[in-house]
């Protein structure tokens, strides 16, 4: 009897993983756990702020290991990959945002979270193949303040217009595996960088201008790193977090190999990087 009992389970898992493979989701039943973990220890949190619930998120994950690439599983096909086991810094604030969202639209569903999480990662949300994911930042920035999930406060906040010609990935194929098999996927990549570079000037926070800036910046704020680094837009992204009278902000940090609250203030981050030119500033939409 107990042995029929685990049949069905697995015949059970199997199914559900099956129905998640038609929908091009990547996950394992770890991260379903740790979703039902974190709607649990997040309760109720549907009557906050989104912001709120955004730093909530990301406190809950602290400690999470950091590993770089989690998107790029071994399969011919471009999936939405799930992974809230180990993160980097975009996924860490891409799973953070998701779940708030979730959780703010009073949704229990790991389905519904994967169709938030689809629709941040994927240009109009829609996974037909790599060229699709919003890879640059500018292009994450941008969809997602069309769709209205934040806006882009740093010209308000004192940036200044900053052009840059986006090319990197194009010009360094050889680092991307799936750029390195497909001259197609090249293409279409180049195309989607002239849509960036014809969207025109940004607005970037100077180094100088942080401390002035930081008192208007509040927790749950998403934080973005921009670049000196020829062909790129930002490096590193995190989500804005007052510990104390300190502001800093929470990331999933390679050198400490975690999701951690940043030990250094923004301000000193920003100043200590070699390559790290200004700061970008994004306030969620509550939605209410």
């Amino acid at each position: 009897m107990k042995t029929g009992r685990v049949f069905i389970i697995l015949i059970l898992s199997f199914l559900c993983m099956a129905s998640y493979g038609r929908a091009q989701v990547s996950y394992t039943q770890a991260d379903s756990l740790i979703f039902e973990k974190c709607l649990k220890t997040l309760s109720g949190g549907h009557n906050k702020p989104l912001p709120q619930i955004v730093t909530e998120a990301a406190l809950f994950f602290r400690d999470t290991p950091y590993v770089a690439a989690t998107l790029e599983v071994n399969s011919p096909d471009e999936k939405l990959v799930v992974n809230l086991r180990e993160m980097d810094c975009t996924t860490f604030v891409e799973n953070c945002i998701a779940l708030a969202q979730t959780i703010k639209a009073e949704k229990t569903g790991f389905s519904d979270f994967c169709n938030f999480l689809r629709r941040l990662r994927y240009r109009n949300g829609e996974i037909t193949d790599y060229a699709s994911r919003l890879h640059y930042s500018s292009d994450w920035i941008w969809e997602n303040t069309q769709q209205g999930i934040f806006k882009d406060i740093s010209r308000q906040l004192g940036g200044t217009p900053l052009r840059r010609h986006i090319n990197f990935m194009s010009t360094h194929a050889d680092k991307y595996e799936q750029l390195r098999k497909s001259e197609y996927l090249i293409e279409k990549i180049k195309k989607q960088e002239e849509i960036l570079n014809k969207r025109g000037t940004s607005y970037v926070i100077e180094k100088q201008g942080v401390l002035k800036s930081e008192k208007q910046i509040e927790n749950g704020d998403i934080i973005l790193f921009s670049t000196s680094i020829k062909g790129l837009d930002f490096t590193h992204m995190g989500i804005a977090y007052r510990d104390g009278d300190k502001l800093t902000f929470l990331h999933a940090s390679s050198r400490a190999g975690k999701v951690i609250i940043e030990k250094h203030t923004l301000r000193q981050y920003c100043n200590t990087s070699k390559t790290c030119n200004g700061l970008v500033v994004l306030r969620l939409n509550n939605n209410d």
